[in-house]
C-alpha cells in the first residue's frame, strides 16, 4: 500500500484544545504522524475490508489537499495541508478475516509502527481482543464496522463510529411484525460476540413486543454444511427469521436454505444486507427478496460529500455500507490529532470525545457518550432483487 500523506489544520471546538493546540505548534513540528489501519483485505470479509479500506483513503486524500470538514451547525473546520505540520502515513495490515492476524496486525502497529491511532475492525469476534490490546497499550482505537455490546465496556481508549447491535434489534423485530404479522421469531447468527449480542439484542425487543423466539440458534463460521443448523432454526415453524452473515458464509447459507425449500423471500429479515450482496452475484436467485436493514448511508449530504468522491476515485458504487464509516472514523482521527495539537494519547482520546459531538458525519451524527461509543444510529430498510439492493418501503400496520 502507498503511504499516504495528511497535514491537518483545523477550527478548534474548545478554548482549552486551542492552547493545547498552540502549546503544541510552539514546541516545533515533529517529523510525521502515522495512523494505521487493520482490515481484512483477505478472507471471508474480503469485500467489507476493501470497502473500509478505500473510505480511510478517501478521508485521508482530502485531508492532504486540505479540506473544509463540515460540522453539525452548518460551519466548516478547514483542515490542511498538514497535521502537526508534518505528513500523516496511513499504514494498511491486511488482518486475512483471521482473529490471529488480526492480533498480530495491532501488535505491530502498536509496538513496531508507534502510530497515533488505529482504525478498524468490522468484525466484533476481531475487534473486542484487539481492542483490549490498544485499550492495554494506551492507543487510541476507533472501531469502523464492529458493533457488538460487550464493546462497550474495552475501556477509556476504545471508541466505536457505528451503532451497537442494541440499537438493530427493536429495528429488526419491528420490520417482522410489520411484514408478516409474526407472532413467533427464529435466529440465526454466528457464533461470535456480534452475534450472541444481536441474539439477545433481538429477543429482547421481542419479548418487549410481546413475541415469542421459538428457535435461536448460533452457528460457527465457516463451516461447509448449515443444513443441519437450517434445520434446527425452521423445526419450530417461525412466523419469522432474522439472521446476519458475512460474505462467503451468507452465500452458502442461503444456497442451501433455497435448496431445502425455505421461503426466505417471505419470511426472513437479515442485518447489515450489504455484508453479502457482492458474494451472492453469481446466484441472485438464493436471495431473491430477503428484506432487511443497513446502517442509513444515503442522502443529499452522502451523495455530495462522498458517493460522487467515491466514484471519481474507484470507478464504481460503493461496495458496502461499511466505506462510509471507515471515512467518518478517520476524519474523527484527524480532528482528534488536530484539536489535541499533540500525538498525546491522552489529549487524543480527549479530543475524540468533543469532537465527535460537532463534526457532521458521512453516516450522520457520531457523537459520542462517556463509553466512547455512538448514541445515535439511523437504518434503512432494503430488500434485495433482481441480484441487486435496493430500499425498501416496509409494510404499514
Amino acid at each position: 500500500m502507498k503511504p499516504h500523506g495528511i497535514r491537518v489544520a483545523g477550527i478548534l471546538t474548545s478554548a482549552a484544545l486551542v492552547t493545547a493546540a498552540l502549546g503544541a505548534a510552539s514546541a516545533g513540528a515533529q517529523e510525521s504522524v502515522e495512523i494505521g489501519l487493520f482490515t481484512p483485505l483477505s478472507g471471508a470479509s474480503s469485500v467489507v475490508g476493501l470497502d473500509m479500506q478505500r473510505g480511510v483513503e478517501l478521508a485521508i486524500d482530502r485531508v492532504n489537499a486540505g479540506y473544509a470538514v463540515p460540522m453539525q451547525d452548518g460551519s466548516t473546520a478547514m483542515i490542511g495541508p498538514g497535521l502537526l505540520g508534518a505528513p500523516v502515513n496511513l499504514i494498511v495490515e491486511d488482518d486475512e478475516s483471521r482473529p490471529e492476524a488480526a492480533m498480530d496486525a495491532v501488535r505491530k502497529l502498536v509496538n513496531v509502527d508507534h502510530v497515533a491511532v488505529i482504525l478498524g475492525e468490522y468484525s466484533s469476534g476481531r475487534t473486542l481482543p484487539t481492542g483490549q490490546f490498544t485499550n492495554e497499550a494506551g492507543v487510541p482505537h476507533i472501531a469502523i464496522g464492529a458493533n457488538a455490546e460487550t464493546l462497550r465496556d474495552i475501556g477509556p481508549y476504545f471508541f466505536d463510529a457505528i451503532g451497537l447491535a442494541g440499537l438493530q434489534g427493536p429495528q429488526l423485530v419491528q420490520m417482522a411484525i410489520e411484514e408478516t404479522g409474526a407472532r413467533t421469531i427464529g435466529t440465526f447468527f454466528p457464533n461470535n460476540p456480534y452475534g450472541v449480542g444481536l441474539e439477545i439484542a433481538v429477543c429482547d425487543a421481542a419479548e418487549a413486543m410481546g413475541i415469542q423466539c421459538v428457535s435461536q440458534v448460533t452457528y460457527e463460521e465457516q463451516k461447509t454444511d448449515y443444513r443441519p443448523e437450517l434445520r434446527q432454526l425452521t423445526a419450530p415453524d417461525p412466523d419469522a427469521v432474522v439472521f446476519f452473515a458475512y460474505g462467503a458464509d451468507a452465500t452458502l447459507i442461503m444456497r442451501q436454505a433455497f435448496e431445502l425449500g425455505v421461503d426466505m423471500a417471505g419470511t426472513w429479515f437479515a442485518a447489515e444486507m450489504s455484508n453479502w450482496t457482492s458474494d451472492v452475484a453469481d446466484i441472485p436467485q438464493v436471495a431473491e427478496g430477503i428484506r432487511g436493514i443497513e446502517h442509513a448511508v444515503s442522502g443529499a449530504f452522502y451523495e455530495t460529500q462522498y458517493l460522487s468522491a467515491y466514484r471519481n476515485a474507484y470507478g464504481e458504487e460503493p461496495l458496502t455500507a461499511f466505506g462510509a464509516f471507515g471515512y467518518d472514523a478517520a476524519m474523527l482521527a484527524a480532528l482528534a490529532i488536530n484539536a489535541a495539537g499533540s500525538t498525546d494519547p491522552d489529549a487524543i482520546r480527549d479530543a475524540l470525545l468533543e469532537v465527535s459531538q460537532t463534526y457532521q458525519g458521512i453516516t450522520g451524527n457520531l457523537a459520542f457518550d462517556e463509553d466512547g461509543m455512538r448514541l445515535h444510529q439511523e437504518y434503512g430498510a432494503f430488500i434485495y432483487t433482481n441480484g441487486a439492493l435496493e430500499p425498501y418501503t416496509p409494510t404499514a400496520d
